[in-house]
């Protein structure tokens, strides 16, 4: 009987032009006298169900339910590194942040350390937001306990002569180029990242573009693994094979090489004075900081994405442009604005895709294999685990 399904599989793919149709099994099964309990019949045969191109070759498609069986691992809030503020947020006192049900809160020392805490008070949950900054701590609203920038109780003042052995729970934090970042987690697995080859101090950054999403969090890390939409969403034919590969531990890289389009006018503008061609390198850091590179033949943009779950389907996402500094500060800020709102044109098309983007029932092709090894990879680096690559 395996054998007959097979052979009426193929014949019925071949039949609909080399489509991939979800529904092939169950129309073979009724052509064969099965009538109900198709899937009962199915998990009797040790043949999987196959879907074959148009020469008749098995592909290797990736299946729904594994997909949405990786995605359900991934933690709510991926461990790594994300955009908190601008430095110059925290000019007046702490400040509050909140990254889906946890409240953060971020302040400068007067040496100028940055901390970031819970903002609940161990003692009695008061706001450490609403408190005021003393010297290198964090002084508590309610009844003035203080906190050092790595959740150290300084003192008690209700009773000075008590050992202060209470640890506020801290974040990692560091300053580049005015902006603030925090390690999701108790300790920095690894350094805050940058671009391969490139030194943070040699470049400048603007003002950060905030985006609100309606989709997982998960979804826009993955769309620069999704090499099918560089066309049908940015007119980018490839040329050459693209590359996925999980060059440290804890980040993973795709590149493609594209022809850029000229149906509109802004691709016509990055064709005449930038370059007919794209080599774009994608590196995502544990799914919360994605570093953009795209190499034109007269110029490379650089462009930063930071994720900031605000629900589970809700997200915050932070584009920052960086360039390479030069002497004149003011040709700097002008140029990084500028290269900020060309990148925005470039993004504006993914933004109203993914908006209302969920992860559910998926009839899924070959392409879509990179997806999932995303996915995979990702189930690991978010939750704090080193690839196995």
């Amino acid at each position: 009987m395996r054998r007959a399904l097979y052979r009426a599989v193929k014949k019925n793919v071949a039949r609909s032009g080399g489509a991939l149709r979800g529904e092939v099994w169950t129309f073979t099964l009724k052509q064969h006298g099965f009538a109900t309990n198709y899937s009962r019949v199915i998990r009797s045969c040790t043949l999987a169900p196959v879907a074959f191109g148009k020469e008749g070759t098995p592909l290797n498609l990736p299946s729904p339910t594994e997909v949405l069986s990786v995605a359900s691992k991934l933690p709510s809030i991926p461990m790594g590194w994300s955009l908190l503020c601008a430095e110059r947020d925290l000019r007046d006192g702490p400040i509050l942040r909140q990254v889906l049900g946890e409240r953060l809160a971020a302040f400068r020392t007067a040496a100028g350390r940055v901390g970031v805490l819970d903002s609940r008070c161990a003692h009695f949950g008061a706001d450490l937001a609403k408190g005021k900054v003393v010297g290198e701590s964090l002084v508590c609203p309610y009844h003035s306990w203080s906190y050092r920038p790595d959740g150290s109780c300084e003192r008690l003042p209700a009773d000075q002569s008590a050992a202060c052995d209470v640890r506020q729970i801290s974040y990692p934090a560091e300053v580049r180029q005015g902006l603030v970042y925090y390690f999701h987690g108790p300790n920095a697995l690894y350094p805050l990242p940058f671009f391969d080859g490139e030194d943070p101090d040699n470049f400048v950054s603007s003002k950060p573009l905030d985006i609100l999403l309606e989709c997982p969090w998960y979804m826009v890390g993955a769309n620069s693994f999704d090499f099918q939409h560089l066309y049908s969403v940015h007119e980018r034919r490839l040329l050459g094979t693209p590359m996925a590969e999980s060059h440290t531990p804890w980040s993973r890289r795709a590149r493609t090489r594209s022809a850029v389009g000229t149906s509109n006018w802004y691709d016509r503008l990055v064709h005449r004075f930038l370059g007919p061609e794209a080599d774009m390198t994608a590196t995502d850091w544990s799914g919360s900081l994605i570093f953009v590179r795209v190499r034109f033949k007269s110029a490379t943009t650089y462009g930063m994405v930071s994720l900031r779950p605000l629900g589970s389907n809700k997200t915050l996402v932070q584009v920052v442009a960086q360039l390479p500094r030069r002497r004149i500060l003011l040709l700097d800020s002008a140029r990084v604005q500028l290269r900020r709102a060309f990148i925005r044109m470039f993004l504006q098309p993914d933004v109203e895709r993914l908006d209302g983007l969920r992860a559910g029932p998926m009839h899924l092709i070959q392409a879509d294999n990179e997806f999932l090894a995303y996915l995979k990879w990702l189930t690991r680096a978010a939750n704090g685990l080193p690839s196995l690559e």
